[in-house]
């Protein structure tokens, strides 16, 4: 076992004894590699920097289970990794059903009740946007409204691929919680739906 390794194991019984001083060394120790490794895959400053929390969160809260771990970067990097997976899963899904639900309501026809409700929705999404900081709402509506690809959006705005995914990421991470934030909102709405 190298040196370092000996002082991760060593950390890691420390910290599975619940030293909070002995998390706070293995953190400072990996946390650029985690957020490093983050960044590269997804190519988003947020994204990177939301994994590494959530990388460090589940050590600590798991703690107890460390002891077990001879490689902690590697520990680290696959628990990153499937973080990461997990994370870009679901925000394909939320693309597809966002641009289900706007298909379905543009080829059903929905009656008028319908189409009040959706522009209702539409309404707080919209307030949600005007709440992005420009650049990033001139992307999303660049991709999602005008259904530009990235590399015509970074053409038009005079930014690269990667910035408009970074754009287009942040807008919808920000959307999602905004709609969250205002759930009760969109709840009654739909609730008002089934009479």
């Amino acid at each position: 076992m190298t040196t370092s390794r000996y002082t991760d194991h060593t950390l890691l019984l420390r910290m599975a004894a619940g030293e909070e001083e002995a998390f706070n060394q293995l953190f400072n120790k990996y946390w650029d590699k985690v957020y490093s490794t983050a960044l590269v895959l997804t190519k988003s400053n947020q994204i990177a920097e939301d994994i590494a929390q959530e990388v460090f969160l589940r050590m600590w809260q798991n703690r107890h289970k460390t002891d077990i771990i001879d490689n902690l970067e590697g520990f680290l990097f696959i628990t990153a990794r499937n973080l990461i997976y997990n994370k870009l899963s679901r925000l394909k899904l939320e693309v597809a059903y966002t641009n289900y639900i706007q298909h379905h309501f543009t080829l059903s026809g929905p009656d008028t009740e319908t189409q009040a409700e959706f522009r209702q929705l539409k309404t707080i999404l919209e307030e949600g946007m005007r709440q992005l900081p420009p650049q990033q709402q001139k992307a999303f509506r660049l991709s999602r409204e005008n259904g530009l690809n990235h590399e015509e959006i970074s053409l038009q705005m005079g930014v690269s691929r990667a910035t408009v995914k970074d754009y287009i990421v942040r807008a919808i991470a920000f959307l999602r919680k905004y709609l969250q934030d205002h759930a009760l909102e969109v709840f009654l709405l739909i609730l008002s739906n089934f009479k």
